[in-house]
């Protein structure tokens, strides 16, 4: 028999400011508990129904030693990079980064534009979500790597229950009429550490299940609505914007939901167990690799190599 995955706790998120002034909920991302959530470090939660809490957005910042995920949930975010690639990410996409040596870029958040009969107009809506994922030493230094996927490529499919799937990067197996699907990302933290990335949306009154290997982190982030969760030998309700981390033990997560439907992030992966040295932007294994990181920023020799960029792939 397969054990069920207990809930170990509820991480709360809260309301900080981030780039030039933008609001954000972080779901979680503390260096003093992120050997708790290894190999994810951080999940912020962004946007507004009124730009003027987004729009000044993430202006030129550096980045080194991990992965950022950008999914935009809603809305746009043009994206530049100080070796010259740019574009934009549109509602649906997910860019998936490999920062790696280095990358010096911006992400600023736009109103999406829709048209209302002849005319095109600004919905100001905009909601996104950005990922941090650790890398292990031996790739922290590589080569950098933008991953784009528009969400016409994103896998998507219906389980028997009725569970809607956005597949991102990982696994799921027995999808009526698909068998096994495989999400297209495989970025470095995909490859070493095994993560996974799935969305869900769960009808009222349903209950997902999902294998993980035993030993790995899981997480599961409340997009919109409740889920219900077992926690010791009680169930519990998680409500939205927080976010469950399950024990390692167990081989199977187990969610329902009530009455209403939820909508939920499910990460897993092999935590590195590698020490963390992380100061804003940059996370290393050693504070003299900080050290040294911040001084290259300063004498301008920080950026070792161009990113290559990957648009609208399905493979």
């Amino acid at each position: 028999m397969v054990e069920k995955k207990r809930i170990s706790f509820i991480i709360k998120s809260f309301e900080t400011l981030e780039g030039a002034g933008v609001k954000v909920r972080r779901a979680f991302g503390d260096p003093n508990l992120a050997y708790l959530t290894d190999p994810f470090l951080l999940l912020d939660d962004f946007g507004s129904r009124y730009p003027h809490e987004y729009l000044a957005g993430f202006p030129w910042h550096p980045h080194r030693g991990f992965e950022t995920v950008t999914y935009v949930i809603k809305g746009e975010v043009h994206h530049e990079d100080s070796t010259g690639l740019k574009g934009i990410i549109n509602s649906g996409d997910i860019q998936w980064m490999t920062a790696g040596s280095g990358i010096f870029h911006s992400e600023m958040p736009k109103p999406m534009k829709i048209k209302q009969g002849n005319k095109e107009i600004e919905d100001p809506e905009h909601r996104g979500l950005q990922l941090w994922i650790n890398l292990p030493s031996r790739l922290k230094m590589t080569t950098p790597l933008y991953r784009n996927l528009r969400s016409k490529y994103v896998p998507k499919a219906i389980l028997d229950n009725g569970i809607e799937v956005k597949l991102i990067a990982g696994e799921i197996k027995n999808i009526p009429g698909l068998g096994t699907l495989t999400g297209p990302v495989s970025n470095a933290s995909v490859y070493s550490q095994d993560v996974s990335y799935i969305e869900f949306i769960i009808p009222p009154q349903t209950i997902l299940e999902y294998p993980v290997k035993k030993g790995y982190t899981t997480l599961a982030y409340v997009i919109e609505g409740e889920i219900l969760g077992l926690k010791e030998n009680k169930e519990i309700i998680v409500k939205e914007k927080n976010t469950i981390l399950f024990d390692k033990e167990g081989e199977k997560v187990f969610l329902r939901t009530g009455e209403k439907q939820a909508r939920i992030i499910l990460l897993t992966g092999r935590p590195i167990e590698e020490p963390i040295a992380w100061y804003g932007p940059i996370v290393m294994n050693t504070e003299d690799e900080l050290i040294q990181a911040f001084r290259e920023l300063r004498e301008g020799k920080f950026i070792k190599h161009k990113a290559t960029e990957i648009d609208d792939i399905t493979s």
